[in-house]
Formats: structure tokens, C-alpha cells, sequence
């Protein structure tokens, strides 16, 4: 549900998930939401991490996810120890998002360096590398260009085995190489630079170019010496429930008007999903089957929508 919901909606949420029969919650790493689209300007935002801390002990089942943690904020080694805590305290049920970063304004707000494309990308690497050593268990010396690790050990490990699931999300050819050789998870979205993905970029975002990007994740993974299969794809979908065909097509209108697309593209664009029940089971179970997903995040506007699409969207989709 949006970033900016207050802790009892984000609570409520985290319920009406677990009963619905949702696999996971997630939660973005952003210090602001300005610039993001995940607020007005100055709206309370409530840290990732510590937000999923209070969560996890209000549930049994459902898992947690960061979508997706900046890796400049932490210290990879300092990550690793707050992953593996958090996966100790819920009973096994964490997941790592991390990602490069990329809006300036939040470093300069927060008084972080903000690096160049390239050196954030080799800390992402490197910082990957770090926290897959901390989970075995053993000391770990470290020696990277970004990162120094001597004698540092993280215990306890996590409780899953061998690891919490690592996804890794952006657009980028950079990041999406990255992803290929470290993450279990690959989450595609349109690339994005020092602020939100341009109109333009949003606007090529077509599922067309999700699956170039599909099928370059995968023979990246194989020249990386992975088996491509052993990689999940993963999409996140702006959700926006209708009662009526009629109110869903004005919907389709307005992302259309927005990104200056016609009515069926508007429909096929992976970013938005939108329709009546009856729409939405069909268009999802079609999004899944065509983009090879194994993992799908969807965001939907508050806590009685998600009630709503667990209700009448999500048991179409186990069957």
C-alpha cells in the first residue's frame, strides 16, 4: 500500500495480507518522498527497516521484503547483521531488495556522497558479495575497492537456508547485469537516473521491452556462469480497481493522457494494471504467463483495496 500510510493502516494491511493468503509484504527504503511519487512533498514516511521490525512481530506467516533497500544508506556488513536480526526475530521470513540508489535528493538531504552511476553500481556488486559471505556464518575478510571486511562474522546467521532470497531491481543494462550474477530475484522496471524514470523512458517501458530485458537477464546470467533458469523474474504493477468496464476505461484514459499513449497500449503498459475483478484476474494471469514471472508485486491504493483484490482477484491465480 503507499509508502507514506501510517503505521496502524500499514498494520491493518499486514493482516488483511496474511488472511487473505498473500506470500509477501513489502516495504521502500526512501528518507523523503519527494521527487518519488510516494507523497506530497513532506509527508511522514516511515523508515524501512524499522517498520518491518514492528510488522513482523504483529504476523506468523507473512514474509518481508525491501523494495528496494539503497545501498548507500548502510554499510553492506552493517546490512547483512540487520537482515539476518530481522530474519531471527520473525522465524525465517526476510527477503533483501537492494538496489544502487539513485535520487539525488535524498543523499544530499541526508548529507550522503552521491557518486557516479558507475561507482554506486561497483558498490552494489561488491556490497552483494559482502553480505552473501556475512550469512555463511564464518569470519570474513573482505578485500574491495568500496568495501574492507577483517575477522567480521554475523551471528546469528539467518534461519534460512542457505539464505534469505536477495532481488535485485532497476532498468539499467549496468544493473541488470549485476542482478544476473548476484541476485535470486530480478525485478525489471524503467531505468531511472538522478530522479524519477523520465516520461519517456516510462513511456518505452512496454512489455515488449520488459521481455528484451527478460532474455538479456537471462544470457547474462549464462555468461556469468549461472544457470538462467535458476532465476526468478519479478514485475511490480501499479494496481487500480474498478467497479465498471466504464470507470476502468477513464482510468486507461488517464494513464494514456499521462504518458501519451493510445487506449491499447495504455492497456498492455507493465507499469499499470488496471479493471473490474473479472478484468484484473484475467490481465494479471495473462502478465504472468507472457513475462515469465515468478514473482509479482502489486500496489494498490489502501488497505480496503487490498482486502478487496485478496478477496477477488488473488484465488483466481492459485488455482
Amino acid at each position: 500500500i503507499p509508502a507514506t500510510s501510517t503505521y496502524p493502516m500499514l498494520r491493518d494491511a499486514c493482516a488483511i495480507a496474511e488472511a487473505a493468503g498473500f506470500d509477501a509484504f513489502t516495504r521502500p527504503d526512501h528518507l523523503l518522498a519527494e521527487g518519488v511519487q510516494l507523497g506530497v512533498p513532506g509527508a511522514p514516511l516511515l523508515e524501512c527497516f524499522t517498520s518491518i521490525a514492528a510488522l513482523a512481530s504483529t504476523t506468523t506467516r507473512l514474509r518481508f521484503l525491501t523494495t528496494v533497500a539503497c545501498n548507500s544508506f548502510r554499510s553492506p556488513a552493517l546490512l547483512a547483521k540487520m537482515v539476518a536480526s530481522l530474519d531471527a526475530v520473525s522465524g525465517g521470513r526476510m527477503e533483501l531488495g537492494l538496489g544502487a540508489g539513485w535520487l539525488r535528493q535524498e543523499y544530499e538531504a541526508y548529507g550522503y556522497d552521491f557518486p557516479p552511476m558507475s561507482v554506486r553500481l561497483a558498490q552494489l556488486r561488491e556490497a552483494l558479495q559482502v553480505v552473501k559471505l556475512l550469512w555463511t556464518g564464518g569470519p570474513v575478510d573482505f578485500d574491495g575497492r568500496h568495501y574492507r571486511l577483517r575477522g567480521a562474522v554475523c551471528a546469528p546467521r539467518p534461519l534460512q537456508v542457505p539464505r534469505p532470497p536477495i532481488l535485485v531491481g532497476g532498468g539499467g543494462d549496468g544493473l541488470l547485469a549485476i542482478a544476473a550474477a548476484e541476485a535470486d530475484i530480478v525485478n525489471i522496471v524503467p531505468p531511472a537516473s538522478h530522479g524519477a524514470a523520465s516520461p519517456d523512458a516510462v513511456r518505452r517501458f512496454t512489455l515488449g521491452a520488459f521481455q528484451r530485458k527478460a532474455a538479456r537477464v537471462r544470457a547474462l546470467a549464462e555468461s556469468a556462469g549461472r544457470d538462467p533458469a535458476a532465476l526468478t523474474l519479478s514485475a511490480i504493477f501499479f494496481v487500480q480497481p474498478a467497479e465498471t468496464e466504464a470507470e476502468a476505461g477513464r482510468l486507461l484514459d488517464a494513464v494514456a493522457v499521462r504518458y501519451g499513449l493510445d487506449r491499447a497500449t495504455a492497456e498492455d503498459f507493465p507499469l499499470a494494471l488496471i479493471g473490474t475483478a473479472a478484468q484484473l484476474r484475467e490481465r494479471l494471469a495473462e502478465r504472468v504467463a507472457l513475462l515469465g514471472l515468478g514473482y509479482v508485486i502489486v500496489n494498490l491504493p489502501s488497505p480496503a483495496a487490498l482486502q478487496w483484490f485478496g478477496a477477488e482477484v488473488l484465488p483466481a491465480l492459485r488455482r
